[in-house]
């Protein structure tokens, strides 16, 4: 059965994709990395763009090792995170499937597990390149200075061990640029910092696409669960609780708010602890501080995680989102799913880089929106400040229009036009210098 399976995927047309991965059947899974619902929506309307041609995920175990083929799509669950042996795994499946010349890797440092599994992609992607095979890397995470999450990974930032890291991060990036054909970055912001150590003329910016097929659901049940008035302006943080996110700060903020601009708040606190850091004693220490803030607090419901069937009625149930980020490492998945249910949301200064993609830039001035209004600063009167202003139903109707200029922009329909152009451009050796959506020159 699996030889015939292999012979049916193993062509030199088919795409083989390196990446976490959700449960079967299933696209916001509990336990596994934010990558993996990124990669199903991608991969799924990449199937649609190209109906023709095979793909095969290998992805990590869950549970038992298991093949199977899910929406015509070959999934092969054969490595493990925190494992540097995968790779041995990995390069087996590659070899097996020895017609496949394309090669995507999703990319995302929580995708491996710890830092020596991770730094193995590096000389994982020579092998690929001596191979040859076509290798596009998606890098989800762009940073330099390790110093920025400090706090999220438990070392004082005036350790010697950061200088280190900061040292082997500039050669990892480097060897990666040197061994893919095509890289492709969420925001413009990553591309510039990307090309101080690779050919920018590889470099591609797709924005991070949006689901636009998102089951919605009415609000009233989740807001009567919670407990929440219908006078209230509900807040909404999703996401893993995790200092770099800001969690901390916004709750520590907002707990003894009792009203901003003349209403009664509520916050919610929709997500649990992130399950690659949850082992650390830094990071227990985090979530304890966290439970105790929220303890004392008199406005705030939390859900721990949120299972995919109730995502959809939190955002529905919510007036606002906010994204309190100490650091821009990567595009966000919630701000994504914010702009899924064309939610009005506002972000710390620390992500302002998001601003400078040509989709973001757009939508804001088709919605005659500044910067500064959405933009805050990372201190309770800013955070405050910002929050009363979006309240004001001349920009709440600005803020609402503004997300679905997003939310049409960056559907996962029109971004995988953009992976299908760039996987082309791989085979044909199409000039690099294609103009995407979210490129200074388009």
């Amino acid at each position: 059965m699996r030889k015939n399976i292999i012979q049916q995927f193993n062509t030199k047309d088919s795409l083989l994709v390196i990446s976490a991965y959700p449960k079967r059947n299933e696209i916001y899974s509990k336990g596994v990395c934010a990558v993996s619902s990124f990669a199903k929506n991608t991969i799924l309307k990449l199937k649609n763009e190209n109906p023709g041609r095979k793909i095969v995920i290998l992805t990590i175990e869950v549970g038992k090792k298991k093949e199977y083929v899910e929406d015509g799509i070959l999934i092969i669950r054969c490595f493990k995170r925190n494992s540097p042996l995968s790779f041995i795994a990995l390069t087996k499946e590659i070899l097996r499937f020895n017609k496949i010349k394309d090669v995507m890797i999703e990319f995302e440092f929580a995708s491996f597990g710890d830092t020596l599994t991770t730094s193995l992609v590096a000389p994982f992607s020579i092998l690929l390149f001596l191979l040859r095979r076509n290798l596009l890397i998606v890098i989800h995470q762009v940073l330099f200075n390790i110093k920025d999450l400090s706090g999220h990974i438990g070392i004082k930032s005036n350790n010697l061990k950061l200088k280190v890291l900061n040292f082997g991060l500039k050669w990892f990036y480097f060897i990666l640029g040197q061994s893919a054909k095509k890289i492709i970055v969420l925001e413009e912001e990553f591309k510039t910092r990307l090309s101080k150590v690779t050919d920018s003329g590889k470099i591609h910016v797709v924005s991070h696409g949006v689901d636009t097929n998102i089951e919605t659901s009415n609000a009233k049940n989740i807001r009567k669960h919670f407990g929440i008035k219908s006078d209230e302006f509900v807040i909404l943080y999703f996401g893993y609780l995790t200092w770099y996110k800001g969690v901390d700060f916004l709750i520590e903020s907002l707990r003894n708010q009792k009203s901003i601009n003349g209403k009664k708040i509520k916050l919610i606190i929709a997500g649990g602890p992130s399950f690659t850091q949850e082992q650390k004693t830094h990071y227990q220490g985090f979530i304890t501080r966290i439970n105790n803030l929220i303890k004392d607090s008199i406005n705030i419901v939390t859900t721990g995680f949120v299972k995919e069937e109730d995502i959809s009625p939190i955002f529905k149930a919510s007036d606002l989102v906010v994204l309190p980020y100490r650091t821009f490492m990567s595009s966000s998945g919630p701000l994504s799913l914010a702009i899924s249910h064309q939610k009005p949301f506002i972000i710390s200064q620390k992500l302002q880089g998001l601003t400078k993609s040509k989709d973001f830039k757009e939508a804001l001035e088709e919605a005659n929106l500044r910067k500064s209004n959405i933009v805050f600063d990372l201190n309770k009167k800013s955070l405050i400040h910002t929050i009363a202003f979006s309240m004001e139903p001349k920009t709440s109707k600005k803020m609402h229009v503004f997300s679905k200029l997003l939310k049409e922009k960056r559907a996962f329909e029109n971004i995988a036009k953009y992976y299908e152009f760039i996987l082309y451009s791989m085979k044909e050796r199409v000039v690099s210098s294609y103009k995407l959506v979210s490129s200074k020159e388009s």
